[in-house]
């Protein structure tokens, strides 16, 4: 790392601790984090998700295409669906603190962990799902009074021709950002699937904002 990029680093990890960011600045942080920690699978492969917008190949496209093959056997098999997060908040604060410390940096709090998160959720929103060239969904965000969701939502065929849609969660935060009323007994959460959400920062706290 060159004195410049440290800089750089610095200056957007001095923002974190301060709670003065934005999702804009996370992007800049993830990238300049990306560079100093090659090894740690959780940063590169969301990095690269973030940044090819779906048109790449990696784990997280390889998960979500082995999840829509889950929804495609529902009948062929008897055993129940499990769907657990691409990365779990265990996995983030991991990767993050552990390239942090390859920098010379502290490492961060759950708090922080999941305002981190929620960027990361953000970023992710309205990635176009693709298999063999071909559009097949998309991720978008959902909200209950207690999370903040990214949805996958993806083409399924069953019985050789019959086509229909699975939605399914792919990673989850704490919901600390968007005060919404309780939908029903289950806390069933909004979809934003038509709508741009953006984590926005007011008086030094992240707030979810609808664009449109």
């Amino acid at each position: 790392m060159d004195r410049k990029e440290k800089s750089l680093l610095d200056f957007y990890y001095g923002k974190i601790l301060n709670h003065t960011f934005d999702e804009k600045d996370f992007y800049a942080f993830l990238f300049l984090l990306r560079n100093q920690s090659t090894e740690i699978r959780c940063i590169n492969e969301l990095a690269d998700f973030i940044a090819y917008r779906g048109k790449n190949e990696g784990f997280i496209k390889e998960y979500l295409l082995e999840t829509r093959q889950k929804f495609e056997r529902l009948g062929k098999v008897n055993t129940p669906i499990r769907i657990e997060d691409v990365f779990s908040f265990r996995e983030v604060k991991s990767a993050i603190n552990k390239a942090l410390m390859e920098c010379q940096l502290k490492g961060l709090e759950n708090e922080q962990i999941n305002n981190i998160l929620i960027c990361i959720l953000s970023l992710l929103q309205h990635i176009p799902i693709m298999d063999k060239g071909r559009e097949i969904g998309m991720l978008f965000l959902a909200i209950s009074t207690k999370q903040v969701l990214l949805m996958a939502e993806v083409e399924i065929v069953q019985n050789g021709n019959k086509k229909s849609h699975a939605v399914f969660p792919v990673m989850t935060a704490n919901n600390q950002y968007h005060e919404i009323k309780k939908q029903d007994k289950y806390d069933t959460p909004y979809f934003f699937d038509k709508n741009i959400l953006e984590i926005a920062n007011n008086q030094e706290k992240l707030e979810i904002t609808i664009l449109k």
